[in-house]
């Protein structure tokens, strides 16, 4: 599927709906989504009467998200490298009977805060073995001018399975207890291993054998950390979650406490917080008409920060439910922009990886974040760690500005295939390494600090695709004329290169070739290491 960038979409935001793997997936996450809420509405509740702590009240959004910290590049790797189909069933069923554990303890009334959590943990472990994955599988099911608008659809999922995971919950909750809402849960899994078992997927074709875990791993790191792109994604997105993550983190205390309610009033705000959600998510189409990425980014910032500030100035449950509901909106209006700009920043060939860690440092701010909105509960009140998260969130958006992420969208990342694979005299193996590579330029005197401007993308670009070292030299002896080194650690690597270099990246070397003395070309060694 071409990587090329997209026009702006006029399609509807349920279009991609037309494609029926997409339907049909679509629909099975969603009554998943739907099991998955009922739990988080459960277990946030039955935490509150397990325990007085705060800080472990807290920790129920850490045990949620921390598993995704810590394993989600693995898991991007692994998704990588092996059959997507069958990574994602075995997730779920892995996931499945962790849910059958949480409903058998709490029926029978074994279940405890520690246990609760561990199991808890194990369910976020789950998750974050297959969110990369989920993302991953998109730009295989719809076209690329649908791109957005699957992403759409997928979030407004989530939010409006929270909404009815919510309601459902509550009721169950008031009606039967937290044993009945864990056991639909777990029910609920059902119908996403079947869809994934039924799906015939076709993988793309490959010409090359599949990367090692380890060696995937450490692509995937070097990946990020040279992509401007991605890195301006996780700034923008992590500035607004660390401190937004207070809302999740204090709401079961904000209905009990705050507002002195009860289970319906916590039932009843979780489902405005989805519903501002839902409904912001049903207008992004409109408003990326009006608005820039960057700018809806502040914007949400400016509406969350409003909207808690005031939950905690004005403890009225009529307007809690209304200043939620706007929190809600900005929560998914960032969500989409930052899931979208991840997306548009990544090659086909490391997307999981990327995604893996771009939601890493997602889920690390909302691990974090709500040990730290706990603990100023503990030590002040509600109140005042709803008004810090107010303020920090606006100043952090502010500050992070200066790494926009409007322009993912134009980048081109389609494999450009314009350099032909080497071949060489001698006999290499795939394994043999390492090999450096030296390119040489003479470059036209009057262009040369255009010349080194252009190198320095390149070289970016070197290392980002495999390069574990990369410099220029300009020889002291002939002013003008420059060598690039690069060293990749196997001639297996290389010849991945080869296949990584993207449009974008060939743009760049054509502009390069521009600034050459004229009838002059760059001329391409290699070397690999004996074995």
């Amino acid at each position: 599927m071409s990587q090329a960038a997209p026009a702006p979409s006029q399609s509807s935001l349920w279009s991609p709906l037309k494609n029926p793997v997409f339907r049909w997936i679509w629909l099975a996450s969603l009554t998943s989504n739907i099991g998955s809420w009922m739990h988080d509405a459960g277990a946030g509740w039955l935490i509150t009467s397990l325990t007085d702590s705060a800080v472990v009240v807290a920790l129920m959004q850490t045990a949620t998200s921390l598993p995704a910290f810590l394993i989600l590049l693995p898991s991007g790797a692994l998704s990588d490298i092996f059959d997507r189909r069958l990574y994602l069933m075995m997730g779920n069923i892995g996931m499945a009977l962790v849910a059958i554990a949480i409903a058998v303890l709490t029926l029978t009334g074994l279940i405890t805060a520690w246990s609760l959590l561990a199991l808890t943990l194990l369910l976020g472990a789950g998750m974050a073995m297959i969110m990369p994955t989920w993302q991953g599988i998109i730009p295989e099911l719809v076209t690329r001018n649908d791109l957005q608008n699957a992403i759409g659809l997928n979030t407004l999922g989530v939010n409006l399975s929270r909404v009815i995971g919510a309601l459902i919950a509550g009721q169950i909750l008031r009606l039967s207890g937290a044993g009945v809402v864990f056991a639909c849960n777990a029910v609920s899994f059902v119908f996403i291993i079947v869809v994934l078992w039924q799906w015939k997927r076709v993988p793309p074709p490959v010409t090359l054998p599949p990367e090692k875990f380890l060696s995937a791993v450490s692509t995937g790191f070097r990946y990020a950390w040279h992509s401007p792109a991605l890195k301006a994604t996780i700034f923008r997105s992590v500035s607004f979650y660390f401190f937004a993550s207070v809302m999740w983190a204090l709401l079961p205390l904000i209905a009990r406490n705050l507002l002195e309610g009860d289970e319906t009033t916590y039932s009843n705000l979780y489902a405005a917080i989805s519903t501002g959600a839902i409904i912001s998510g049903l207008l992004q189409p409109r408003l990326r008409k009006l608005m820039n990425p960057d700018q809806l980014l502040t914007m949400a910032a400016v509406v969350f920060s409003c909207g808690i500030a005031l939950t905690a100035l004005v403890p009225v449950h009529a307007l809690a439910l209304l200043t939620l509901a706007l929190c809600g909106a900005a929560w998914i209006t960032v969500m989409i922009c930052a899931q979208m700009s991840a997306q548009t920043a990544l090659p086909a060939w490391v997307r999981s990886r990327g995604i893996a860690i771009f939601q890493m440092f997602f889920m690390g701010s909302l691990a974090i974040g709500p040990v730290v909105w706990g603990s100023v509960t503990e030590f002040t009140s509600i109140r005042t760690a709803l008004l810090t998260a107010a303020v920090g969130v606006v100043v952090a958006t502010l500050y992070t500005r200066r790494w926009p992420v409007s322009g993912n969208a134009q980048l081109d990342h389609t494999p450009s295939k314009h350099w032909d694979n080497p071949e060489p005299v001698l006999t290499v193996q795939h394994e043999q390494g390492p090999v450096m590579i030296s390119v040489s330029y003479q470059v036209d005197a009057n262009q040369k600090p255009a010349f080194l401007a252009e190198i320095q993308l390149l070289g970016r670009a070197r290392r980002r695709d495999g390069a574990t070292f990369w410099q220029i030299f300009e020889d002291s002896g002939n002013p003008g004329v420059f060598v690039e080194t690069y060293v990749v650690n196997t001639w297996l690597d290389h010849l991945r290169q080869h296949e990584r270099i993207t449009k974008h990246d060939a743009q760049v070397q054509t502009r390069i070739k521009t600034l050459l003395v004229s009838g002059t070309a760059p001329v391409v060694s290699r070397y690999v290491s004996p074995l």
